[in-house]
């Protein structure tokens, strides 16, 4: 199953999965905000449903987004009533909107969702073709250790509703840093199982990737709270911006 059929199959329940009512989603806002001058432009890759791109738009940035799940925009649809976030159906390796922006950004396991490091980078150049001088790319991503140290299969249960749990199966294939994970909804009906297949970077990697694209690490904190970032950090927030010494090298080329 490719990452459009997974999260096609997630729509339903991805806001159950990921609640707007979460301290994180304003921490994020609030990051990103600070990131883009007043009434500037972000974009978005890996849109979904807008948990972020809805409240970003509501502080009156355009906001701009792209998702390869037409059900996962069909939901962002149902929430943004006002239609501020302007939204594509697009692969994130070969995307254009034709147009720049201040702040590109990609937040959960997004990036992972791309199964080859070829494919990764691909998304990384893309993002830094859509940036503004003086803008900012923002990646988060989640830390591979504990994946990367996972012996056999794991499960865990997620809470969803009252009424629902989703049961979440991972498998480790270290020598591809692929995780297979298997997401069940268990609420009284017919199970429904759907499986997604995550490739895991580390920080390093990602940075190699961004200089792949022109681009240079400018920050990087363990949360959206500017927590610093150390070795016990389960993900971190990391802000690139365009490599003026590779701009002029390859300029005067």
């Amino acid at each position: 199953m490719d990452s459009t059929q997974t999260y096609d199959s997630l729509a339903d329940v991805y806001d159950l999965m990921y609640p707007a009512s979460s301290p994180d989603i304003k921490d994020a806002v609030d990051f990103l905000a600070r990131m883009c001058p007043e009434g500037g432009k972000i974009l978005e890759f890996g849109v979904g449903s807008g948990r972020l791109a809805v409240p970003l738009a509501q502080r009156g940035f355009e906001v701009h987004g792209v998702d390869g799940s037409q059900r996962m925009l069909d939901k962002l649809a149902e929430r943004d009533t006002d239609a501020r976030v302007r939204a594509f159906a697009a692969d994130f390796t070969k995307v254009s909107t034709g147009e720049t922006y201040d702040v590109v950004f990609i937040a959960l396991n997004t990036l992972f969702a791309l199964h080859t490091a070829a494919q990764q980078v691909e998304c990384v150049t893309r993002m830094r073709e859509h940036l503004a001088p003086g803008g900012r790319v923002v990646i988060e991503a989640f830390d591979p250790m504990p994946y990367h140290q996972q012996q056999g299969e794991h499960t865990s249960t997620r809470y969803l509703s009252p009424t629902s749990v989703m049961l979440d199966s991972s498998h480790v294939v270290r020598t591809q840093q692929l995780v297979l994970v298997i997401h069940t909804v268990l609420d009284g009906t017919v199970p429904r199982p759907t499986q997604e297949i995550l490739r895991y970077a580390w920080p390093s990697e990602i940075d190699l990737m961004a200089r792949i694209a022109g681009l240079r690490l400018v920050g990087r904190t363990a949360g959206w709270r500017e927590e610093p970032y150390d070795e016990k950090s389960d993900r971190h927030i990391s802000v690139y911006a365009v490599d003026d010494v590779k701009d002029q090298g390859s300029s005067g080329s």
